[in-house]
């Protein structure tokens, strides 16, 4: 289908979910106009002459999507992403060598991927160099076919520390603190700072990497901007200095001693429920990960480096669902942030992350909402998108079936709306 400008939409799915923790509502319909959501209620309503979508203030020949058998529910959220990486498992020393300008490709197609599997808001959590700015920009302009992009730019990290190649080496309180007001000069959205060190071969995963008083100074500066702060987070030491610096969300959460040893740690887990941190387990990269080489061992075909690997992602397969599964009971608050781009993990399947917080133990709504509403006030844009209401970006999405009640049916899109637009790529049975 296409969309003009103006016109009047009105969408008759099967099931509604509105994003707002409630169960899916069958016959109610959504009415949009340009790029809002001007109208949601029962299906009778929008077919009412003098009713809210026909009569007066509305339109005498909308646009009609009859879908008996499909859901209509928010735009997805992705709240972490690498958009300049390949996710076809080359590592990021793999492609220093990459112009900006093939990074700049790389991310165009990486988020039209993004757009058309229903992802309606992306955050790029690290990207060399301005190269997400340009990203972002292009979008706007019409440039590029993707969707909302929230920018980090260089992720905040210490000399030589995890991602130092992308640009934001800083040392010192005064240091970040001024990485993060050039970064928010340059039209950052949020912050990436990082606490412990992680694949980059320079430094140490298990250990943390920015002191709490150079963390501190990131989140000062960014709350006072209205800036969330995300924190790459690979220690149980490194999660807690996240916590004494009041980030807003924790990527990975992986509990690692200094020994490289995984350890559940019950006070760590005790101050994640008490806080108002949300945590980002980032659950399907090591899933996708893992399912590639076990295929590659049942072919004879791993390499010995290969086989090193699968045989850590399956000696911590149980804890970590076992940790996240504790953590669900105290109520600690997930989201959904896919790190696609990075390691095996390519665009298109945010899906997949949501599934796997199913798959640990969140029910199928709360996953939902993990990649919808509380992405959104996560990442402070709750005002503008991440549930089904009058009067917010009309970002969208259909899909085939009932997800509630087979979470898979997020993966049969049938159509995506981006701002009233109609995404390219996007069908209809």
């Amino acid at each position: 289908m296409t969309s003009t400008p103006n016109e009047l939409i009105v969408i008759k799915p099967g099931w509604l979910i509105d994003g707002q923790g409630g169960p899916p509502v069958h016959g109610h319909a959504v009415a949009i106009r340009g790029n809002r959501i001007t109208w949601c209620g029962p299906g009778e309503q929008a077919d009412d002459p003098s009713g809210p979508v026909l009569g007066p203030h509305g339109s005498p020949s909308p646009q009609i999507l009859d879908l008996p058998h499909a859901t209509l529910l928010p735009g997805l959220i992705d709240c972490h992403t690498h958009t300049n990486m390949p996710g076809d498992g080359r590592r990021g020393e793999d492609v220093i060598s990459d112009s900006d300008d093939v990074r700049l490709l790389r991310s165009a197609k990486n988020v039209e991927r993004a757009l058309v599997s229903g992802v309606t808001t992306l955050c790029d959590a690290g990207s060399w160099n301005r190269t997400a700015f340009s990203l972002k920009e292009g979008i706007r302009q019409g440039l590029v076919a993707g969707p909302r992009v929230m920018v980090a730019g260089r992720p905040v990290t210490v000399t030589g520390g995890h991602l130092w190649y992308m640009g934001g080496e800083a040392d010192g309180p005064e240091e970040v603190r001024q990485r993060v007001r050039t970064l928010i000069k340059e039209g950052a959205d949020f912050i990436k700072v990082i606490a412990s060190g992680g694949s980059t071969v320079t430094s140490d995963p298990y250990r943390p990497s920015l002191t709490v008083e150079e963390l501190k100074s990131a989140t000062s500066e960014a709350h006072g901007r209205n800036r969330p702060v995300s924190a790459h987070c690979r220690s149980t030491v490194a999660i807690n200095n996240a916590l004494d610096a009041d980030v807003d969300v924790i990527f990975h959460c992986a509990f690692y001693e200094s020994d490289q040893s995984y350890r559940y740690d019950q006070a760590t887990a005790e101050r994640l429920a008490e806080g108002n941190t949300w945590v980002n387990p980032t659950l399907y990269l090591g899933t996708f990960r893992r399912t590639q080489l076990r295929g590659k061992r049942e072919r004879g075909e791993l390499t010995g480096e290969e086989a090193v690997m699968l045989e850590r992602l399956e000696g911590n397969e149980g804890f970590r669902k076992d940790q996240f599964g504790r953590l669900i009971e105290m109520g600690v608050k997930f989201v959904g942030g896919s790190d696609c781009g990075w390691g095996s993990y390519p665009f298109g399947d945010f899906q997949g992350e949501l599934l796997a917080l199913n798959d640990m133990g969140l029910s199928p709504m709360q996953s939902i909402m993990a990649g919808t509403r509380d992405n959104a006030t996560a990442m402070r844009v709750s005002d503008n998108t991440g549930t089904v209401e009058p009067g917010k970006a009309a970002d969208l999405l259909l899909v085939e079936g009932n997800p509630v009640a087979d979470i898979a049916a997020l993966r049969r899109v049938l159509g995506v709306f981006h701002e009233g637009s109609w995404a390219a790529g996007s069908k209809l049975p």
